[in-house]
């Protein structure tokens, strides 16, 4: 064993995992431990404790990433500190308006969410800011320290102050938050052009108050967890996954919790890229299935997509993050029967505490029973042997299912299967339609507990080119967090005609940007990097238009004269994406973009031993799917090598999950250790 490791851990809703790398040799071990939801930090000790037993000492933990799911859940269940907003006047119903859009268009019972400040504790102040950062009304004093007063009276734990146009001007804000700090130092304050200055007063508004809504809980986890890794030997700084791919120290997530909201699947995504790249594929869609959720991204051209805004309990997060989509069911979804007899599998799921009904405390008969009486799962070896499953309590709960259904408890199974399995489908259709992509040139990467079980089915569904499995497909997200880069984003937010914009002002702003993220990089204690890489982009649109596009930028394209070529380039980008295109409308510049990354060491992927003869089963099981049994071979993943083939139907069980291969269907081992999934050719 070496000296040397480096650490990612992911925390789902039902396991918490690990995956360890050997800094002198580059091999990679994988542990899963039930995820303790009352105590997170718990189940971060439970895992050290299983590599501890593999010999693997915490002081000799020399990097440690951590993706969380903190902030997220406090924000979903509504546990989160009572706050105060501080706005312009004539502002106060700003997030009780939104945007007056119906959550469902139609459906006319439908309602925005609730905000998280109530109207009573939102309060106006006297000033205003112009679009163009001019001030027409200065701040007035007497007006703030009333309001200060009253949020104080108001009981609340912090203060949040979003003025109009502080993304252009942040002066008032910033005297606002000083004034705060003068009369009520007792209070959290958070001033939105801080945490991100661009336009759109109500997203701006939400996201800050998610932010500070959030952040005592997460600073409290995050002291928690210094205390409990200290006291576990492992002394080196823990460094936060964040929603866009990246990775920042635990004193910047603790101040911005809001950009760790998507960190668990957004590190994910990541984790699939090497995959990807490792397995020579450039187009896939990932596939993570997990306890609670089963979630997709596109990964274009060994390339993660991004997105400028995302939703999360009906609320705006104005932040660039990875495009992250659910798609329906994970193995602790439980199945139910509506009010017209309708057999359903989710959205709501039994998590690890009680958990589904063959872990032996659950009664709900949620996937993972679905597959443990169709025989895909072997109950003596679960989680690695660490967590005993219990067919006998599966087939109770699953058996009302099946008195309703009109047959036993195994066909009753196999029809959950397909209900999660046509979900999925449906909705991940609908994603691809909306971007414009065929599945058909698309693989699909399979990984969390769940994916590599489900996948063949939903690739039987879309067509999918094949299945690609990684080597350690249940703790991938743990494996994304130690492959993450250190990454910043920078926004300024213009609106303003590109022809009435001076090509040299668009230079020197980025250049601005570019040292903004520099600098952010330079507070983020970390040595050891290897090399940063700039992205730039710009958010336009024609004149007219309510929304925008990101247009991604070449450092050339930034040259003095070159100004038609980001004319030309946006237009091809929206026939791209809109069929349509306009050459003679003006283009409106909104926002200005730079993305920084500070590349990390990446985990090397060892190459395995090439096949010398074929691989022989370990023994055979009784499946069903479809409606029909077949008998599969069992293979054990340790024993398969490069060049290895095995046919379906078939399951292949690993400590961290099973692939299942169905029939028609086969499976192929690469250099890297990648299990492809390949369709039969059919000979006519």
């Amino acid at each position: 064993m070496g000296d040397s490791w480096r650490l990612g851990i992911d925390i789902g809703g039902t396991f918490t995992d690990l995956t360890i790398l050997d800094n002198q040799n580059g091999k990679l071990w994988g542990v899963k431990t039930p995820t303790v939801s009352q105590d997170p930090a718990q189940g971060i000790a439970n895992g050290l404790a299983l590599l501890k037993e593999r010999g693997i000492k915490p002081q000799d933990i020399h990097y440690f990433v951590h993706g969380t799911t903190i902030g997220l859940n406090t924000l979903l269940q509504r546990r989160g500190e009572a706050i105060a907003l501080i706005v312009t006047e004539g502002f106060r119903d700003l997030l009780a308006l939104q945007r007056l859009r119906l959550p469902i268009p139609y459906d006319f019972r439908s309602r925005l969410p609730e905000p998280l400040v109530p109207r009573e504790r939102v309060f106006a102040v006297k000033e205003r800011m112009l679009h163009d950062g001019t001030v027409h009304t200065s701040l007035d004093l007497d007006s703030l320290d009333q309001a200060i007063r009253g949020a104080v009276d108001s009981g609340v734990s912090g203060v949040v102050v979003c003025f109009l146009h502080s993304y252009k001007n942040p002066q008032h804000e910033q005297l606002a938050v000083q004034r705060i700090r003068e009369i009520a130092p007792q209070l959290g304050v958070n001033a939105s052009s801080a945490l991100w200055p661009q336009m759109r007063e109500y997203e701006r508004a939400a996201m800050t108050s998610v932010n500070l809504y959030i952040q005592p809980n997460v600073q409290r986890y995050f002291e928690t967890l210094r205390e409990r890794l200290n006291k576990e030997g492992v002394q080196t700084q823990p460094f936060i996954t964040q929603s866009n791919g990246g990775i920042m120290d635990i004193g910047t997530a603790a101040q911005a919790p809001v950009r760790t909201l998507f960190s668990g699947p957004a590190a994910g995504v990541i984790g699939a890229v090497q995959a990807a790249k490792s397995a020579d594929i450039a187009n896939v869609i990932t596939f993570d299935m997990g306890g609670t959720s089963a979630d997709i991204s596109i990964i274009e051209g060994g390339e993660p997509t991004f997105t400028q805004t995302n939703q999360l309990a009906g609320m705006p997060i104005m932040l660039p993050s990875v495009s992250m989509y659910s798609v329906g069911a994970g193995g602790g979804s439980f199945a139910w029967i509506d009010n017209g007899g309708l057999l359903k599998v989710g959205p709501e799921s039994v998590g690890s505490s009680p958990g589904p009904a063959c872990y032996g405390t659950g009664e709900r008969a949620a996937l993972t029973d679905a597959f443990l009486l169709c025989g895909y799962l072997n109950p003596g070896r679960f989680a690695a042997g660490h967590v005993q499953l219990f067919p006998e309590r599966s087939a109770q709960a699953i058996r009302p299912i099946a008195e309703h259904l009109g047959t036993d408890e195994r066909m009753a199974a196999d029809r959950m299967i397909q209900v999660a399995v046509a979900n999925m489908y449906a909705e991940l259709s609908a994603v691809m339609e909306q971007h414009g992509f065929d599945p058909r040139e698309f693989s699909l990467l399979a990984f969390g507990g769940g994916g590599p079980v489900t996948a063949n089915f939903l690739a039987e569904e879309i067509q999918a080119q094949s299945v690609l499995v990684p080597p350690n497909p249940g703790t991938l997200c743990a494996l994304g967090a130690l492959s993450a880069d250190f990454a910043y984003d920078a926004v300024l937010s213009l609106q303003q005609r590109f022809d009435e914009y001076p090509s040299d002002s668009l230079t020197r702003e980025f250049d601005v940007l570019a040292e903004q993220a520099r600098q952010w990089l330079d507070q983020q204690q970390v040595e050891g990097l290897e090399g940063i890489t700039l992205h730039y982009s710009m958010d336009a649109r024609y004149s007219g238009q309510a929304f925008e596009i990101e247009l991604p930028l070449e450092s050339s394209m930034l040259e003095d004269g070159n100004s038609e070529r980001i004319v030309t380039a946006f237009h091809e980008l929206h026939h791209r994406q809109y069929g349509h295109s306009d050459p003679f409308a003006v283009l409106e510049l909104i926002n200005l973009r730079v993305r920084l990354a500070g590349h990390t060491i990446k985990p090397r992927i060892a190459s395995i031993s090439e096949a010398t003869d074929q691989i022989q089963p370990s023994g055979t099981r009784r499946i069903i799917y479809g409606g029909t049994e077949y008998t599969a071979d069992v293979y054990a993943r340790t024993e398969l090598r490069a060049g290895h083939r095995l046919e379906g139907p078939a399951i292949v069980e690993q400590d961290d999950t099973t692939v299942l291969v169905l029939n028609g269907w086969y499976g192929v081992t690469d250099r890297s250790g990648n299990l492809i999934l390949k369709r039969k050719e059919v000979r006519g």
